[in-house]
Parts: C-alpha cells; structure tokens; sequence
C-alpha cells in the first residue's frame, strides 16, 4: 500500500528541531493527500502540522537525531537516526510547494522498507481551502 547529496558544509548532525530546510521554504503545513504511484488504491488524507514530519512517516513519535545530506532549493534528503527503533533516509522532491515526491528507505522495529509517495496539498487541516 502507501509506503519512503551535495552540500557537504551543510550536512551535520543535529537534533530533529532542526531550522527549515531550503527545499521545504515553502511547503505549507495542512491536510496533504499521500498516493503511492502506479496503485490503484485511493491517497490517504493526513492533516501535517508540520512539514519535517513528512521526512518521518515512518517513526514519526521516536525521538531521532537528523543529518541533513542535500539541501538544496528544490530537493532535500535527510537520514533520520531513532534510537531503538530504527532508522529512515528520506528524498523530498518539490516539484510545487503544494505537489511534492517522497522517496524514503530504512529499517523499523527491525525490518526494512522502501516507500515512495506523491504528495499533494489540499488545503487547512479540518477543511478545505488554500
């Protein structure tokens, strides 16, 4: 179902409360229609407080470290280090601010994935508009 090179100055270790990266300036929070590509199944709606989260769709409530690997304008790859419960490497390809691509790989709870999303905005959380 719905499943997750450069800028070598940049890319540091840091807590997941990092600063915004480049690539996310301006992909707004909101309820984002998720789809895998190629499936027939329907996107699923989630309400994203906050974009970073879109980097941890897997182990999103773990307290994880970040290292930033590309930050650039329009694509961002972040890894994502949970302690005791595995860990993420994310792509984020803004072809809009509201229509994104999301490739991310990793291991959870000890078994590997390998997801890829089309995301796209649908407005304010608990509504529609914007």
């Amino acid at each position: 179902m719905i499943a997750a090179l450069a800028c070598a100055s940049a890319a540091m270790a840091q807590p997941a409360a990092a600063p915004t990266l480049r690539a996310m300036r301006a992909v707004a929070p909101g309820q984002w229609a998720l789809r895998d590509p190629g499936s027939p199944e329907a996107a699923r709606n989630s309400c994203i407080a906050d974009t970073a989260m879109l980097f941890r769709l897997k182990l999103r409530a773990a307290p994880c470290s970040r290292f930033v690997i590309e930050d650039t304008p329009r694509i961002a790859t972040v890894h994502y280090t949970c302690p005791g419960s595995g860990h993420v490497r994310t792509t984020i390809h803004v072809d809009t601010p509201r229509a994104l691509r999301i490739e991310s790989e990793g291991i959870v709870d000890g078994m590997p994935f390998a997801d890829a999303y089309e995301a796209r905005r649908l407005g304010a959380c608990g509504g529609r508009g914007r």
